[in-house]
Parts: structure tokens; C-alpha cells; sequence
């Protein structure tokens, strides 16, 4: 049996089964997610949601046919996606 969803917020749009989660993201992820939602409605005039940019990003590295379960890190996991060296950070 499905859990049944909340009505409060904005409509749903999805067109598959879903789960809401809630993630813990660094502050420089969401504001990365922020700047690329400024950049996407200024250039194409839509506006888009984290959310949104978080699926697509998902959705890419699914179809991407990587074998991500070679992972054991973040940083092997990026390595996997990009197909070169993560590039060493400090972290705040």
C-alpha cells in the first residue's frame, strides 16, 4: 500500500512513484545549486527548482551506464562521472 501524500506545497508533477528524503548537502553544494537555478532562468527564462537539478543530476549518471558500485568515496564517485582525477579541495 502507498503512504499517502501531504496536498500542502506545490502540486506534484512527477509521473513515476516517488519518496520524499532530505539530504545534508555543504553549504558550497547549495549554493552551487543555487547559482546554476539563477544561471538556467536568466538564459532560458523557466525557472527551476534544487530539486529539479538534483534529479536531472541523478538521472544522468543512471543513464550514464558507469558502474558506480566501484565507488568507495565521494571523490571515487566523481572520478567515475567525470572520467579524470577529483581535483583536491580544502574543505571549510
Amino acid at each position: 500500500m502507498q503512504p499517502v501524500k501531504s496536498n500542502r506545497g506545490r502540486p506534484i508533477v512527477h509521473t513515476e512513484p516517488w519518496a520524499k528524503i532530505t539530504v545534508v548537502l555543504l553549504d558550497r553544494h547549495v549554493a552551487y545549486l543555487d547559482r546554476l537555478a539563477i544561471d538556467i532562468r536568466l538564459k532560458h527564462g523557466k525557472a527551476i527548482s534544487r530539486a529539479e537539478i538534483i534529479r536531472g543530476l541523478i538521472e544522468a549518471a543512471f543513464q550514464s551506464n558507469v558502474d558506480l558500485s566501484q565507488a568507495d568515496s565521494i571523490g571515487s564517485l566523481v572520478e567515475l562521472l567525470t572520467g579524470s582525477p577529483m581535483k583536491n579541495r580544502k574543505t571549510r
